[in-house]
């Protein structure tokens, strides 16, 4: 997938991309295309993703009413 489509999968900026490319957590796939920008491997992508969604639904499972920050 294009650096665009993965932020746009992944809901995160374009630079964000980069930075998890940089880091190694995605997958570029070699060589870069015509536009010199990088493609993502799907499955990388797919991985990074899973582990964001299993982060967002711990933390959502261990919020009580208890920790409403609207409530005094």
């Amino acid at each position: 997938m294009t650096l665009v489509e993965a932020a746009e999968f992944l809901f995160v900026s374009r630079a964000h991309v980069k930075k998890l490319v940089e880091s190694g957590r995605l997958i570029e796939v070699m060589p870069r295309n015509a536009c010199r920008t990088p493609d993502i491997d799907v499955a990388s992508g797919e991985m990074y993703k899973a582990e964001l969604d299993t982060v967002r639904g711990a933390y959502l499972d261990s919020q009580t009413e208890d920790d409403d920050p609207m409530v005094h």
